[in-house]
């Protein structure tokens, strides 16, 4: 055995070869910040030195001097772990170990992925294709394996920090502008972009891996003494996720595990509040919370836009405002900072977790050249549940394109309002699950009963599935509407609402895409769509005194391209629909179009360009068309 590893030495000596892997080295040296970090891999690190596994890429040396060593050596390896393999020719990623299984993807020569071999016989292998994160088999016969997977061992600092504490406590902190998913002890949390949790473990080693698609992953053992408060940091540099354990300065979010040693260590989850279970609601036009104890964030922005066709609203491109008839080529001009923002928020620490405090107002409130201060949310959040006024159960805010026309698309669900929900991701998903009780705020066009307040409140609920580059949602809504008619008797109805939305990434050719796609309905949600928001439409009373609740729909496409990271284009295209009476008027509104042009440009931090061309159209109920166009522009600088 000694000859043959001699003979192996020499055959794949580093000493005059090119390493194949510059990021996975460079990996290696960031590792701690310069501090010892040791490599090895358990079931086998007897049977060669780590740099025997490092095998060039490139046929530097005759491809018989070293692919036979490495096929001698496979059935030792066989049941080891993750081995890092070249894809020699095209090949399918299945979903089982033999031809007849499902394709899950094609893989083209050259790539890289990760391979787990079963045993010398099989003639597939499991596979991860770590760049898309899909997992399968692979055909032997199409790969070659260039070395094992190494295993960094992180060793923390034996300073007695609290001698009261017999634990080793552990803050995990993702350091990277993207989720990550990190693993200790078989136990998965999703970190978001700069997300925390902290742990309490028991002294000894602990094993993690550390994954994200499109990164190279990152995985070894944690040495946590007793008493000892560390933090271990992630990052991605380079599409290489790296590590480093230090000793731990501050405290967030807080998940305690409770762990019980016998021969194998068994995890009891004693969680109150797992912040990696969170769900936050996010436009793309909201401000950036600050992630400090307390915070004061906003946006100065500048708008500037000129109407060709008469429209005389400037705080949003509303189709239902465009003036039908006779065409109007009136050019109106306008610039203004309404739209600027400010919030307040705060963090309060307790013993189960973070209560969170949120204040939003911006300048919009009133008519044109009106700059009211308005309030936007106000709202409280401790763990699932949040309390206050804020954006809406009945939306998808994930599936809003972003648009220079503060409105949006015409058919989009962007309410905001007094609710107390309750929402949360499901076991160790990305799938997401809300529902809550909300402001039963009715807009009708009846004046006898336009200071009535609702009997009972509405009821809505959503649960969004993601997977890979998907996001798929489905939400409800259910109301019950009332209004004293003219002999002040209560007539009461019920609107319901459903929605349907999809988010798809796409990536190109190494270019970044997006589909947005929302489609809405029900009958008297007409303050729940944008278009239709401010218009008291909910019901109308007929000639009889009795409610008529008109059905809406409603619906948009958007189309998002990247040219580079900080710059982007997309189109958008939408239309909505109410139910018309026959006692209305030929006037009233009946349907609209939408569609704009938007084209983005994020020339440093804090700072973003947006401009826009956007066109609509609005129909009456007598078939009566008017359009209008308008060009806009805005400047915005976050502070």
């Amino acid at each position: 055995m000694e000859l043959f590893l001699n003979i192996i030495d020499i055959i794949i000596s580093p000493s005059s070869t090119r390493w194949p892997w510059p990021l996975a080295t460079r990996t290696i040296r960031k590792i701690n910040h310069g501090k010892p970090v040791s490599f090895d891999t358990p079931k086998h690190q007897n049977l060669l030195p780590t740099t025997y596994y490092l095998l060039p890429k490139k046929n530097l040396l005759p491809a018989t001097c070293y692919l036979l060593p490495i096929f001698l050596l496979l059935p030792l390896f066989s049941s080891a772990q993750w081995m890092r393999t070249d894809v020699d020719r095209v090949t399918y990623l299945r979903s089982g170990g033999d031809y007849n299984s499902p394709v899950l993807m094609r893989i083209e020569p050259g790539r890289d992925i990760l391979t787990l071999p079963l045993d010398s016989t099989s003639l597939y292998v499991r596979a991860w294709d770590y760049l898309s994160g899909k997992r399968g088999y692979v055909a032997r016969k199409d790969i070659q394996i260039v070395d094992v997977l190494v295993k960094g061992v992180l060793t923390a600092d034996t300073t007695d920090h609290n001698s009261m504490r017999d634990e080793a406590i552990l803050r995990i902190e993702n350091e990277a502008n993207q989720s990550i998913m990190v693993e200790i002890n078989q136990h998965a949390y999703n970190l978001r972009a700069y997300e925390s949790i902290k742990l309490n473990l028991q002294p000894g080693s602990h094993g993690f891996w550390t994954t994200r698609d499109g990164a190279f992953p990152f995985w070894g053992e944690l040495r946590l003494p007793a008493h000892s408060e560390n933090i271990l940091q992630i990052d991605i540099q380079d599409s290489v996720i790296i590590a480093q354990l230090e000793p731990i300065v501050h405290q967030r979010d807080t998940v305690v595990l409770e762990q019980h040693h016998n021969e194998v260590v068994n995890l009891k989850e004693i969680i109150k509040v797992d912040t990696t279970k969170i769900v936050e609601q996010v436009h793309p036009q909201d401000i950036a919370q600050a992630s400090t104890f307390l915070g004061i964030r906003g946006y100065v922005k500048m708008n500037t836009l000129v109407d060709f066709n008469g429209l005389t609203a400037t705080g949003g491109f509303a189709p239902y405002n465009i003036p039908v008839g006779e065409r109007n080529d009136q050019v109106g001009y306008h610039m203004d900072a309404r739209q600027s923002r400010i919030g307040w928020s705060s963090r309060i620490e307790t013993g189960d977790g973070f209560i969170r405090f949120y204040v939003e107002s911006d300048f919009a409130g009133g008519g044109t050249g009106i700059n009211n201060f308005r309030l936007r949310h106000a709202y409280v959040s401790y763990g699932y549940l949040t309390v206050g006024q804020t954006w809406t159960t009945f939306n998808d805010l994930a599936t809003t394109p972003l648009t220079v026309d503060n409105e949006g698309p015409s058919s989009g669900s962007s309410t905001r309002q007094g609710l107390i929900r309750y929402e949360k991701k499901i076991a160790n998903t990305e799938n997401e699950f809300g529902v809550s009780i909300e402001t039963p705020t009715r807009t009708f066009t009846d004046s006898v009963a336009i200071d009535r307040r609702q009997f009972i409140p509405d009821f809505a609920c959503r649960y969004k599935f993601v997977r890979d580059n998907l996001s798929l949602q489905s939400a409800g809504l259910l109301r019950f509407i009332s209004s004293y008619n003219s002999d002040e008797q209560v007539v009461t109805d019920v609107g319901f609402g459903a929605m349907l939305s999809m988010l798809i990434d796409l990536d190109i050719k190494e270019t970044r895409n997006h589909i947005y796609l929302q489609a809405i309905g029900g009958k008297g949600i007409t303050r729940y769509i944008s278009a239709f928001s401010n218009y008291q439409l909910d019901a109308v009373p007929n000639p009889s005194g009795d409610l008529f609740i008109p059905y809406t729909v409603g619906g948009y496409l958007a189309l998002e391209h990247y040219f580079r990271k900080n710059i982007f284009v997309n189109f958008v295209t939408g239309f909505s629909w109410i139910d018309n009476a026959d006692f209305q008027p030929g006037s009233t509104f009946e349907r609209s179009y939408y569609t704009s042009l938007n084209l983005f440009w994020f020339p440093f931090d804090r700072m973003r360009f947006g401009t826009s061309i956007v066109h609509g159209e609005r129909f009456n109920k007598d078939q009566q068309r008017g359009g209008a166009q308008r060009w806009q522009m805005y400047i915005r600088y976050d502070i």
